[in-house]
């Protein structure tokens, strides 16, 4: 935890929100191509459960944004116990809801499942670029 929170220090929040915006704008992107591939495919209902995967995925973040603002604004003595504990129960909501449209149907449980790990690779992606373009705006040619 602590590796990936050294990380984002060395983006500024406008770097952190810009690659909040890209990866929600990648992110519908991505579920627009999937119902397209799918419909096609004539398997609709992944490309909805990939769809309410990136969904999922999206909330998520925003839920762990929230999390770390009110554990700084309430200068919680053990922080990092907090957003752990926060992040299980995140996780187990998002495995419930997998789950449960697993048993729904195979095709969606497997596409939200799908979805989930494709948001993660877009903000993988675009955390990155962010990196690399801010190690490199220092650099002098």
């Amino acid at each position: 935890m602590d590796r990936f929170t050294q990380l984002f220090e060395h983006l500024s929040l406008g770097e952190i929100d810009r690659l909040l915006r890209r990866t929600v704008f990648g992110s519908v992107g991505v579920g627009i191509v999937a119902l397209v591939v799918t419909a096609l495919l004539s398997h609709i209902l992944v490309g909805l459960g990939i769809c309410i995967g990136l969904g999922v995925g999206l909330i998520n973040i925003r839920l762990v944004a929230k999390s770390v603002a009110k554990v700084n604004a309430d200068r919680v003595e053990k922080p990092t116990r907090v957003l752990a504990s926060r992040t299980l129960v995140r996780l187990s909501a998002t495995t419930v809801v997998v789950l449960g449209l697993m048993f729904a149907s195979v095709y969606l449980g497997l596409g939200t499942a799908g979805g989930v790990a494709l948001f993660y690779f877009v903000l993988l992606g675009n955390l990155v670029v962010s990196l690399l373009r801010s190690s490199t705006a220092g650099v002098t040619q």
